[in-house]
């Protein structure tokens, strides 16, 4: 998906406020080195669209080339149609948090909110009340008066985005912005910024290489590899229906199986399940498949045994090996796993989900997750709630 339009989708924003924002065929290079390669995208008024990808992908390239920060080597950058690309960054309205908060050390948080406002000569009074209105709007209000100093790491990042909030920017860019707090802080803030996106509805760009951030903030997510974009839809689209083999694996953990396909269904694990768009269609495939695709009963004739079990409260995590000799990840709830013991006799076969299906390469298994230990926890796995999976798709 290099130079196609990737078109807006998602739930409708006629309620929105926001600017549409349009990225046509943006070409970055240093040297030999391609950091875009063609992006486009549109993006609706009010939307809060993810880029999510690998170090290098050109994520933060293309946010800089938004912001002004960077120029393209060649494409646009529209606001509202209007072409902004040879606007200085400081005429484009842009509002911007880094990972590093960046606050004046000498300045209250109230200040430091409010000096945006004093650089565009907004009266005193008027910059006062903004500021307390944000501070109010981030939770910090009772912190107006303290120093950088004197808060923590999260309630830095909230000023910070009350700053940048406070210019009433026409595109809000959110760079990497949670990855310097602990994991506990994390979660709340990225929960407070969402909350915030949609009550302001400013149309924002979060950039991310953790997709728990990517899924738990974003209408939409766009997965960026090699200056390209893999894929642009909603998460459980990404996640559920991947396009492409580097989406199936950079998202989450996949199993590499062995399959035939025909006719838009693949044989896998002694199942018949039917092909996702953009599969291949015929022959031997390797088939990418999501832990918790498979099924795990107790068998005497099965096809697989037990050789790791792991209790996870709600979820267990196994691992079976095949009678291939296929070693494979399979996530299960607890109440499921009651009766296998490690060992034992099992039959695996696939739950009745669409599956992508590549040609079958000679490297599978040396590519295969399955291999290595079982991941410390299902968030260091990146593997969705059991229970919030279930609510996206009902």
């Amino acid at each position: 998906m290099t130079s196609e339009m990737a078109s807006t989708g998602g739930a409708d924003r006629s309620t929105r406020s926001g600017v549409a924002l349009q990225l046509v065929e943006l070409h970055r290079s240093w040297g030999l080195t391609r950091a875009l390669d063609g992006l486009s995208l549109d993006i609706a008024a009010g939307e809060l669209v993810a880029f999510l990808g690998p170090s290098g992908c050109g994520k933060t390239t293309a946010l800089r080339i938004i912001a002004g920060l960077d120029d393209a080597d060649s494409g646009q950058v529209l606001l509202e149609g209007e072409d902004i690309s040879r606007l200085r960054a400081s005429r484009r309205g842009m509002g911007m948090v880094h990972q590093a908060y960046s606050l004046f050390p000498n300045m209250t948080a109230r200040d430091n909110v409010a000096f945006g406002l004093r650089m565009r000569k907004v009266g005193k009074v008027e910059r006062r009340r903004r500021a307390n209105d944000l501070l109010e709007l981030v939770g910090l209000g009772a912190q107006a008066g303290r120093y950088p100093s004197e808060m923590s790491g999260g309630q830095q990042q909230r000023v910070a985005l009350a700053r940048a909030l406070a210019i009433e920017p026409r595109v809000l860019l959110l760079d990497e912005p949670l990855s310097a707090l602990d994991a506990k802080v994390r979660g709340e803030l990225r929960d407070e910024i969402r909350r915030i996106q949609v009550e302001v509805g400013t149309t924002t760009i979060f950039v991310t290489h953790d997709q728990e951030e990517a899924f738990a903030l974003a209408d939409r997510v766009a997965v960026m590899n090699l200056g390209r974009l893999e894929q642009v839809a909603p998460p459980t689209e990404i996640y559920q229906r991947p396009q492409t083999e580097f989406v199936a694996e950079f998202v989450g953990l996949t199993n590499r199986l062995p399959g035939v396909a025909r006719a838009g269904m693949v044989n896998v694990l002694d199942s018949q399940v039917p092909l996702l768009a953009g599969s291949a269609q015929s022959g031997d495939v390797t088939v990418l498949v999501r832990p918790e695709s498979i099924q795990v009963t107790p068998s005497s004739d099965g096809n697989a045994t037990v050789a790791a079990i792991s209790f996870r409260g709600a979820i267990c995590l196994l691992r079976i090996k095949l009678a291939a000799g296929n070693v494979v990840l399979v996530q299960m709830p607890s109440a499921e796993s009651a009766e296998l013991a490690l060992g034992a006799t099992v039959r695996a076969s696939m739950r009745p989900v669409q599956v992508l299906a590549v040609a079958a390469s000679h490297r599978d298994d040396e590519r295969s997750p399955a291999g290595g230990p079982l991941p410390e926890s299902p968030e260091e796995a990146q593997w969705p709630d059991p229970l919030s999976a279930a609510a996206e798709s009902s």
